[in-house]
């Protein structure tokens, strides 16, 4: 995503703005992106407040990427009769490249 949304408001305009074939597939992918963003924030805290342990922007990033893609995997079922693409490949696309 070229420039990620900043709020939760962003993220809600950023999903009345998509448009197209799969639009309600992305619209899902981005809620449960902000989903684990949020779950793992949580975690974050209580981590640094009760156990003093902290995780760098790299590691943080980590842990949701692969809370994610575990999360779309199980949710993915292949579809003989309409071939759009996996809730796994929609998460793709809003990443960069380099991320």
């Amino acid at each position: 995503m070229a420039s990620p949304p900043a709020s939760l408001p962003d993220v809600v305009a950023r999903c009345q703005q998509l448009q197209g074939l799969h639009m309600p597939r992305a619209v899902a992918v981005l809620k449960l992106i902000n989903q684990a963003i949020i779950y793992s924030l949580w975690r974050e805290r209580n981590a640094r407040i009760f156990q003093g342990v902290s995780l760098t922007q790299e590691a943080f990033f980590c842990v949701v990427d692969r809370r994610l893609r575990d999360r779309l995997l199980s949710l993915s079922l292949p579809s003989a009769t309409a071939p759009s693409p996996s809730l796994l490949e929609l998460y793709f696309w809003f990443l960069s490249p380099y991320s």
